[in-house]
């Protein structure tokens, strides 16, 4: 009689036990493919950004007095139309012109960086069809930075950065 109740107790803390392990497994090994957005850090004038790059840039414009708004949403809008294209990391009003900052497309991590250079991919179609005026900048442009966003920009607006 005994018998009767313990070996199906038995059966479902095992099937328990064996869940909750695969569940662990699962989640831990998820955890480790899950894309990382840089290291968050802080503008010299106390802005929160997303990465460094991206702080290093902000600084940028700062101390080149370049006016900018930080992941501002940038929407498509007419007289039928009024749909989001995205969020720009910075957007330089003086010159309707949007930067992005592609910080994650040399990834370490192939899944991160696939999964990332396929997003970045999409989000510049968007603004090609939009006819979206923006800069690129990579994590080895970071070095290079007045010299690379003065190329582009002037290329971009056909006018020259005032200094």
């Amino acid at each position: 009689m005994m018998l009767d109740y313990i070996l199906p107790l038995f059966w479902f803390i095992l099937v328990m036990i064996v869940a909750i392990i695969f569940l662990a497994l699962t989640s831990s090994e998820q955890a480790k493919f899950k894309p990382q957005y840089g290291i968050k850090s802080v503008t010299s004038n106390g802005e929160d950004v997303k990465s460094i790059g991206e702080q290093r840039i902000a600084d940028y414009f700062r101390k080149n007095n370049i006016r900018y708004v930080y992941e501002e949403e940038l929407r498509k809008k007419g007289i039928f139309t009024n749909y989001r294209i995205g969020c720009p990391d910075f957007y330089l009003p003086d010159y309707d012109v949007y930067v992005e900052y592609w910080g994650l497309v040399n990834a370490d991590n192939s899944y991160t960086r696939k999964h990332y250079v396929r997003s970045m991919k999409r989000k510049m179609a968007l603004y090609y069809e939009n006819n979206v005026k923006f800069i690129s900048i990579y994590p080895q442009n970071i070095d290079n930075l007045d010299w690379i966003f003065r190329k582009e920009f002037e290329t971009l607006t056909r006018t020259q950065l005032q200094n």
